[in-house]
């Protein structure tokens, strides 16, 4: 894509991040919430603002770049990796209520990790393993959500 179809897919996103942010600014309050700090509306205009200063800041970025640069045209994109991560996502999703959400997390992290082309064994076990044990306790027992416990929870 050149310079100038960038310019207009990021003005595309500017306009509708500004239309997300007016229409979450419709959200209403509950009674009694005028003071609180998080509000049903708070994150939509997070979310909004968020997307238009990065759509700035792209725009900027754009109006410096006088040519693309090298590596950036699809045909010479890796098109396996993608292809190979979009699969692995598949899987996760296949597996994740079956096998529960630790063991499935740590399988599509260590895949993921291969897929990239880490291949140390103790990286690609310890490292998913940590990561989904620790956000599944951090989202279970912390912030008391629900997520797919899988057939160990029984034992």
């Amino acid at each position: 894509m050149s310079v100038r179809g960038h310019v207009i897919a990021t003005m595309l996103l500017c306009v509708i991040f500004a239309a997300y942010g007016l229409e979450a600014m419709t959200i209403p309050s509950f009674p009694g919430q005028e003071l609180e700090p998080f509000k049903p509306r708070t994150m939509p205009v997070a979310l909004a603002v968020t997307g238009l200063l990065l759509g700035v800041i792209r725009l900027l970025e754009l109006s410096r770049a006088a040519r693309p640069a090298p590596g950036t045209s699809l045909t010479e994109f890796e098109w396996r990796p993608a292809a190979l991560l979009c699969i692995a996502m598949l899987g996760y999703g296949l597996l994740l209520n079956p096998l529960g959400f630790v063991i499935a997390t740590a399988i599509f992290l260590a895949a993921g990790f291969l897929i990239l082309g880490e291949r140390r064994t103790p990286l690609l076990v310890a490292l998913p393993l940590l990561f989904s044990l620790g956000f599944y306790l951090l989202m279970t027992q912390v912030l008391g959500l629900y997520l797919a416990p899988g057939p160990w929870r029984d034992v």
